[in-house]
């Protein structure tokens, strides 16, 4: 596989990744325009890990947020290197 190959793969593989993920990573490089991906990983492992939303979500017996978060922790964790191309992508178009 040559270089051209590969660019046109990852070009793909972020434009059929989920909505959420690229909401999310495009506001947190909104934020901090010089932001390193390890932050960027660092805080969406934050915003969908143990917190006050499934606190609340578990007083009204709501367990929908909880197996979403657990969803999109273990679509973060298998897709890393998805994460470092859409970082670096957004960086480069602004």
């Amino acid at each position: 596989m040559n270089t051209k190959e590969f660019e046109t793969i990852v070009e793909k593989a972020i434009n059929v990744a989920p909505d959420w993920l690229k909401d999310d990573i495009n506001s947190i490089v909104q934020k901090e325009k010089d932001i390193r991906i390890s932050n960027v990983i660092s805080k969406l492992y934050n915003q969908y890990s143990f917190n006050l939303t499934h606190i609340f979500a578990s007083m009204h017996r709501d367990v929908e947020w909880s197996n979403i978060s657990r969803e999109r922790l273990t679509f973060i964790d298998n897709n890393l290197d998805l994460i470092d191309y859409m970082v670096k992508a957004l960086k480069k178009s602004s």
